[in-house]
């Protein structure tokens, strides 16, 4: 079967990889759509050093399963979880699931394909089965589940005033979830290149937006002087600009992973002090939201297909990807899809 692997910096290439029968817990997936990932960009960008498989962001069809998999049957549609808790972990069994990372998880598995390959083999334990819409919508899951937990960590209240710092897949999808949680007016932060970014923002409830590449954040002149809520999906240096623009007693939500010295964050910690703010973070793993984000999908919540901006088959994807990468003004999300429909 064809596979995707990658390496630093921006190389992809397609190869012809064995596919393993799967495990006595295990299912075969025919992938049917595959979203390229943030994290997919730092592999490629910087952090693989050898080649490897990736994409995490799938949905597919069962194509076989294991001799101990019941929940499950050849021909289900499922969307496919990074990690999930182990329910016999202490924490698990104290009512902290979320705070398990033991379970079982597909992000180590590179056995030898991932979500971007024709199949994948996966424990079955993170296969959640849906209708009611497109694969590619499900591939999504995975990130909106991470916009979901950053909005959650936020804890926002009906008539606070919220900035979104970052308007990416995930930023654009939590903007969303603030307005449907009752934010009083919501502030987007972007450069202003990235124009099909900035586009949906204002059509997924923003009132202003920033361009921080033509004026400093903490110079804007925010309505009340400051906003309640900062939600960070922008590199984590930006930690220390979101905290100069909270208001007394508000909340900075990050989230994001860097690697090297882009990890060290710094901030005035009498801003926080006197403040008395809270800088709080957001990881989506153990994943846990899976079917609510289905929910919100198909209740019309969560809009998740008009973040797609470029769409590609597996065997477009080295140049697909390239031209991406390369759209700074157009790109939002790029997602494989199994086949293309005109």
């Amino acid at each position: 079967m064809k596979a995707a692997y990658l390496k630093q910096p921006y190389m992809y290439e397609l190869r012809d990889v064995p596919i393993r029968e799967p495990g006595d817990d295990e299912v075969l997936i025919k992938v049917r759509a595959c979203g390229f990932c943030g994290h997919d960009n730092i592999l490629a960008s910087y952090a693989a050093k050898e080649w490897e498989p990736f994409g995490h962001e799938f949905s597919g069809t069962v194509e076989k399963k294991g001799a101990r998999v019941h929940h499950l049957k050849e021909g289900d549609s499922v969307v496919v979880e990074t990690s999930t808790f182990d329910p016999l972990a202490p924490c698990s069994l104290n009512g902290r699931p979320d705070l398990d990372d033991s379970g079982p998880s597909f992000m180590n598995m590179k056995d030898p394909s991932m979500g971007f390959a024709e199949y994948a083999v996966v424990p079955a334990v993170l296969c959640i089965k849906f209708e009611g819409m497109s694969f590619e919508e499900a591939a999504l899951m995975e990130p909106l589940g991470v916009a979901y937990d950053l909005v959650m960590t936020a804890d926002i209240r009906i008539n606070e005033d919220v900035l979104v710092l970052g308007l990416g897949p995930i930023g654009l999808m939590a903007l969303k979830m603030a307005k449907s949680s009752g934010a009083r007016r919501i502030y987007a932060a972007e450069f202003s290149k990235n124009k099909k970014r900035c586009e949906l923002a204002y059509e997924y409830g923003a009132d202003e937006i920033i361009f921080t590449d033509k004026v400093a954040l903490p110079d804007y002149p925010f309505e009340k002087g400051g906003v309640d809520k900062v939600l960070v999906t922008a590199p984590p240096q930006t930690i220390g600009e979101a905290c100069e623009v909270c208001s007394m007693g508000g909340t900075v939500a990050f989230l994001g992973i860097s690697y090297g010295e882009g990890a060290r964050v710094s901030f005035d910690s009498n801003t926080v002090h006197l403040r008395k703010l809270q800088i709080r973070g957001s990881n989506a793993i153990p994943a846990l939201y899976f079917p609510k984000c289905v929910e919100m999908v198909k209740s019309g919540l969560a809009d998740v297909s008009r973040l797609i901006t470029h769409r590609f088959t597996l065997d477009e994807l080295p140049a697909a990807l390239e031209s991406y990468r390369k759209d700074s003004s157009g790109a939002v999300k790029a997602v494989m899809v199994s086949e293309l429909h005109a």
